[in-house]
């Protein structure tokens, strides 16, 4: 078992890891159509044809006077796996594959898991803290919490 970059093999076990999630509402909801055509973003741990653990990096586009950034979202670890240092491997991963594409700044948005983002090197920031395009997406009834991580 490994973190790997997933492909299109992988979306119905991220459905099913997922699902349970955003019928919660700690997730957000995304189609199967939205994850097969995002699928390149998602970075998976799979034992045995399950999936374990994912997250997703979205590059965020910036203006020429914003640093090169990011978003890490979508982290979810199974249930049975949750105290398995799963969720640290997949993010350890995509802060890696951050920093080859140029990236010098994470954020997260999270409704429940702050104290996880903190303990993992985050600070809480404010919604102005996000570069302009990803501010004007910014769900406020969702009202999630900004976190910032510089990784330059």
């Amino acid at each position: 078992e490994e973190v790997r970059m997933a492909n299109i093999g992988a979306v119905g076990g991220l459905i099913n890891l997922l699902r349970p999630l955003e019928d919660e509402g700690i997730l957000v909801y995304r189609s199967r159509e939205r994850l097969e055509n995002e699928i390149e973003k998602f970075a998976v741990i799979e034992r045995d044809g399950t999936i374990l653990a994912c997250a997703a990096l979205y590059p965020i586009p910036s203006t020429d006077n914003e640093v090169q950034s990011a978003e890490i979202a979508c982290v979810a670890v199974h249930p049975s796996y949750r105290n398995s240092n799963r969720g640290s491997q997949i993010l350890h991963f995509l802060e890696e594959n951050a920093r080859q594409l140029g990236i010098q700044q994470l954020f997260v948005l999270t409704t429940r898991t702050a104290h996880w983002f903190l303990e993992h090197g985050f600070e809480l920031a404010n919604v102005d803290d996000l570069p302009e395009a990803r501010q004007a997406l910014y769900n406020y009834q969702r009202n999630s919490m900004v976190f910032k991580k510089s990784i330059a």
